[in-house]
């Protein structure tokens, strides 16, 4: 029917590393976790299922497959040639992303990642807000089926290219199919294209009302399509990186894990079944109620995850919660009907931390939620508990279900959107948590004189048991001073710092970059992704930050970056911090400067940061970035 890869004409230049797809990370938690909730959500609240059925499917494609290859190839040599004819306009990352599409289409195959659901299905309207930037068709309250979280796919794509289809049985409309390509900008016969290729018909040769979506699926899906009994969806990633694993083993492996820790409330609720076969290796697993234990038990021994990916669920962490769900008791005193509060004692010992997962229609929403960390629980008898959010009545969610949902960030990860919660809703959901807690302790009991005591003062890891903080006086050539609503950190003069070689002779001394200013930090959440290139150094970092409300609305605030040397104040010569200049910085996709300075300054709300640093730096570091208050001086 004459569809095409079309990239409209468009005035605005994007590289290879615009916004959209330099804003995600090849990594198999994000990627697996948004299909599977999409899938979840047209299955169940949608299509109205009493389970929903999720296939992934690893295969090799001929690249001569690829629907609108001529046309990608054409855009794609477009946008090279016109970087190539300004001299040292590319940058080291889109050098990156360059070789990595042209390693891809001079090759005779492709890997390709297939999702496929029995879900609702699409239509004009899902496809649109599927394909539209700054368009979501997510309800308020609910997660929909398809929203903005489904750039995280592209991530997974070398190609930076990902195909739609969707099937509506019962002449209910039938077949639709498209497809996005995120490119670069640039000109063929002295017209401008947009970065952004979409597989659809020329509006000129389709005349069904106000949509030219191909009313069937590009070839490459039609083979998953057709298995699709009455409705639902199929999604591919063509040119799939394996989430850049070694092997082809790996990413299978990851795809089973991701799924069984991330969705195993409703794997166990039996509201979901995921099949995962790679044909690369012949290898094929079913995660359901039946196998999830099989598949935890094999993650069982992970106490931690790489510093980029802090704040998703660990294996140990899924399998006690698999326990708590399986041996657990149900508690009475809810908070509504839309909660289920699940209770398993962990015997006596201070040192083993209380967990308390929530999960939200099945899927793993946060075990920080607050008032319902592990803090709150030191004076009580350890257990894990799991609190099960399900939508019992579509019309009628149920007010601490709505609050939650409202509360959580882009990833359905974390409350981290709690403060931007109405003051009522906050005293709510807050009021609502502290009851759960108080429910929870009661359930729990004070631990006795002869079981140990929780002492003050603890260190906290991201693990299973808790041991007390040494204590110890602070350096006085390390001043670290209190300040309004935070830490005053330390700035001031440069340092310098002896080397050695193997032998531990001293070679040579170094003179280390000049610290930023004294500042007074913000209290705020953060997560930091560091990105590193093909020559295993980073010289880019993704992060999110959540700047705490408190402080004057006229302050300003300045962001820096550091790498943590790995001494405190109890060791007897404490280094300082390793401060890296910016070269640049986007806070939500808008240019907030950077020029080679060692801070720079941020909105209040700022939420996403893509940072380019001034030198490469080795992935081996420990990056950090802080964000301290500067407030205006008062004249007179």
């Amino acid at each position: 029917m004459n569809a095409d890869l079309i990239f409209p004409e468009s005035y605005k230049s994007d590289g290879f590393t615009n916004n959209v797809t330099s804003s995600q990370a090849a990594e198999p938690d994000p990627v697996v976790r948004e299909l599977l909730q999409n899938s979840l959500d047209a299955a169940i609240r949608e299509a109205g299922r009493e389970q929903a059925e999720v296939h992934f499917t690893i295969v090799r494609r001929p690249v001569a497959e690829l629907p609108g290859l001529a046309a990608y190839r054409r855009a794609f040599e477009a946008a090279v040639a016109q970087r190539e004819a300004k001299s040292g306009s590319r940058t080291h990352d889109e050098r990156a992303v360059i070789e990595r599409i042209r390693g891809v289409l001079s090759q005779g195959e492709m890997s390709v990642l297939f999702c496929r659901d029995n879900g609702i299905g699409l239509d004009h309207t899902r496809m649109e807000a599927l394909l539209t930037e700054g368009n979501s068709d997510k309800p308020t309250v609910g997660a929909g089926s398809y929203g903005l979280g489904h750039l995280t796919a592209f991530a997974a794509s070398d190609l930076h290219y990902v195909l739609y289809a969707g099937r509506r049985g019962n002449g209910a409309g039938g077949d639709i199919g498209s497809g996005r390509a995120i490119l670069a900008a640039h000109k063929i016969k002295q017209t401008q294209y947009a970065a952004e290729g979409f597989w659809r018909l020329p509006v000129d040769v389709f005349n069904l009302g106000d949509s030219n979506y191909p009313v069937e699926a590009p070839w490459l899906l039609r083979e998953d399509l057709e298995r699709i009994e009455e409705s639902g969806s199929v999604v591919a990633i063509v040119g799939f990186n394996d989430f850049r694993e070694e092997n082809e083993q790996a990413s299978f492996e990851d795809v089973c894990r991701v799924a069984a820790l991330n969705f195993l409330g409703a794997i166990w609720q039996r509201r979901m079944v995921v099949h995962v076969h790679d044909e690369r290796i012949g290898q094929t697993e079913t995660i359901d109620a039946a196998s999830l234990e099989a598949r935890l038990r094999r993650h069982m021994d992970q106490q931690r995850l790489p510093a980029g990916m802090r704040g998703w669920l660990v294996g140990s962490q899924g399998y006690r919660a698999w326990q708590t769900l399986d041996e657990g008791r149900v508690l009475d005193r809810p908070i509504d009907r839309s909660v289920e509060l699940r209770f398993r004692p962990l015997g006596t010992d201070s040192r083993v931390r209380s967990r308390v997962q929530v999960f939200r229609d099945g899927m793993w929403i946060t075990n920080d939620a607050p008032e319902l960390g592990t803090g709150a629980f030191s004076g009580v008898r350890p257990f894990d508990a799991v609190v099960l959010l399900r939508d019992a009545d579509p019309e009628d969610h149920g007010e601490f279900y709505d609050l939650v949902r409202n509360a959580e960030g882009p990833e359905h990860r974390g409350l981290t959107k709690y403060r931007e919660l109405s003051k009522g809703e906050k005293d709510r959901l807050r009021g609502m948590l502290q009851q759960l807690a108080e429910r929870l302790k009661e359930e729990a009991g004070a631990l006795d004189a002869e079981d140990g005591f929780t002492p003050e003062g603890f260190a906290v890891f991201n693990a299973d048991t808790l041991r007390e903080a040494t204590r110890v006086p602070r350096p006085r050539h390390q001043p670290l001073g209190g300040g309004e609503g935070g830490t005053s950190t330390t700035g001031g003069t440069a340092t310098e710092a002896q080397e050695h070689d193997s032998s531990g002779k001293r070679t040579r001394r170094r003179h280390q970059r000049r610290a930023p200013a004294t500042g007074t930090a913000v209290r705020m959440g953060r997560s930091i992704v560091p990105r590193r290139d093909t020559d295993g150094m980073v010289r880019r970092l993704s992060a999110r930050v959540s700047i705490a409300e408190d402080g004057a609305s006229s302050d300003r605030f300045g962001l820096r970056v550091f790498i943590a040397s790995g001494s405190d104040e109890t060791c007897e010569q404490p280094l300082g911090p390793v401060w890296q200049a910016i070269r640049s910085i986007r806070v939500d996709g808008v240019e907030f400067g950077g020029d080679n300075k060692m801070e720079v300054e941020i909105p209040r709300n700022a939420e996403s940061l893509e940072i380019e640093l001034s030198e490469p730096v080795s992935a081996a570091g420990q990056f950090e970035i802080e964000v301290v208050r500067r407030r205006p001086k008062v004249k007179g």
